[in-house]
């Protein structure tokens, strides 16, 4: 809508779609589109053309003009507020791997929620190796991993147990396997050296959510998460090996108090 007013403001101060659009860095059939939008919103002609084809503002755009530059003011100044608030929080990111992602992270926000007005959050999901990567580089505040990764740079403990299970249906011959780097990638290749299971298609993939729904679909067998079966999900339960722990993982020698005491709270909510 704000894209409306500021294109309106501008036909109506130069008295040119042409001019608006080389003012606004835009097409001039954009601009045509955004004034027939605002008409229709309005339900009111904002422009007409003379006999010389130049734009005349109507009675109804000599009355909205003045409100068209209060609302993107209040726009303007609500954005740079944001902004200001935004600069005065502390960057906190979090990477987490793909089954934790789904799994784990909405029990580790509930740690961070009290924390909201503080922090400039920011949440993405990684493979185990690569979010390994970021918290030695330093380049995240905390992170959630599969299997057990140590490092010089890097401090991790032990969150929350897990299971790995065989799902779906086992006469396809098609075994999804997800991608190198990852957790559960780790614990398949130990499955696949030992299992008899005849395999004729080896697919892999780099979405644990696309494996679910592929096994979900009937369409071939994966060691998954025993969190993401269903009751229509057929699984087969694994020996103690694939009993696996999520472990989370911060930078060594992070110095920040506030990082530090939501590490300490993240610790907490373990239940190994």
């Amino acid at each position: 809508m704000f894209d409306l007013f500021k294109t309106f403001i501008t036909v109506y101060e130069t008295k040119s779609f042409t001019h608006a659009a080389q003012n606004l860095f835009i097409s001039q059939p954009t601009v045509t589109v955004r004034i027939q939008k605002l008409e229709k919103e309005l339900k009111a002609t904002l422009f007409l053309r003379d006999q010389n084809h130049q734009i005349i503002p109507t009675e109804a755009a000599t009355l909205f003009y003045p409100q068209a530059i209060a609302q993107l003011k209040d726009w303007q100044q609500f954005k740079a507020n944001m902004h200001q608030r935004s600069a005065n929080k502390m960057p906190f990111k979090i990477a987490v791997s793909h089954s934790a992602a789904t799994s784990i992270m909405p029990i580790i926000f509930k740690v961070l929620e009290p924390y909201l007005d503080n922090l400039d959050l920011t949440i993405e999901m990684q493979n185990s190796e690569e979010v390994f990567k970021l918290v030695c580089n330093h380049n995240i505040q905390f992170g959630i991993i599969e299997k057990p990764i140590r490092g010089d740079q890097t401090q991790s403990f032990a969150l929350f147990q897990d299971e790995l299970v065989l799902a779906g249906p086992q006469n396809t011959g098609n075994f999804f396997i997800r991608e190198e780097g990852s957790g559960v990638s780790h614990y398949t290749k130990q499955y696949l050296k030992s299992s008899s299971l005849q395999i004729d298609h080896l697919i892999s993939m780099n979405s644990n959510d696309m494996i679910v729904a592929h096994i979900k679909a009937g369409l071939g067998v994966s060691l998954i998460s025993k969190r993401f079966v269903d009751q229509d999900t057929i699984f087969q339960e694994l020996n103690a090996q694939y009993q696996r722990v999520f472990y989370g993982l911060a930078y060594l020698d992070e110095r920040d108090p506030l990082v530090l005491k939501i590490i300490d709270d993240i610790r907490k909510t373990k239940n190994i």
